[in-house]
């Protein structure tokens, strides 16, 4: 179920980066090749460009993949990186859950209001914010349940059995 999940999600991303991509080539064209400028197109590729880049980096960018600095946690043993690891998931679950009421309140108060050419609500333009709070909130929850549990070791980059890891494997 989670790799149709997956999928799903790749293709919304896809799709709305596509979609994004297209209106960009159709504008351009219209604008340069035609001289007809077109209304919508900035709005569209505006409200579009927000919708991909939080649902990405709600679903579809893998933890390594997201910035961070981890000069100092690559040369942490394996409790270390535990302890480092439970320290920022707590951080950021908590920071990212506090967020979601005074977000959530926003994008229902900005659904009064449209844009100003295609007349979406800004609620709509804005509630992706909210799922990416969301997202992320579950998935360092998830990470925090992992981190506590037997197979946390697997979790921060401690292969079990490693040569070269002069720890025991608990």
């Amino acid at each position: 179920m989670l790799k149709q999940l997956r999928k799903i999600a790749d293709f919304i991303g896809t799709a709305s980066y596509g979609i994004l991509f297209l209106t960009f080539i159709y504008q351009v064209i219209m604008r340069f090749v035609f001289n007809k400028p077109l209304t919508w197109s900035d709005e569209l590729i505006v409200i579009l460009y927000v919708f991909s880049m939080f649902w990405a980096g709600a679903f579809l960018l893998e933890e390594k993949n997201h910035v961070m600095l981890d000069l100092l946690y690559e040369h942490l043993p394996a409790l270390g990186k535990r302890v480092f690891s439970v320290t920022y998931s707590m951080i950021i679950a908590g920071l990212f859950l506090y967020a979601i009421p005074a977000s959530y309140s926003y994008v229902r108060f900005m659904m009064r209001e449209d844009t100003p050419v295609l007349g979406v609500p800004f609620g709509l333009v804005f509630a992706p914010f909210v799922l990416f709070l969301i997202a992320i909130s579950v998935a360092y929850l998830r990470k925090l349940i992992v981190l506590f549990g037997p197979n946390w070791r697997a979790e921060v980059g401690a292969i079990p059995h490693d040569s070269h890891n002069s720890e025991t494997v608990q």
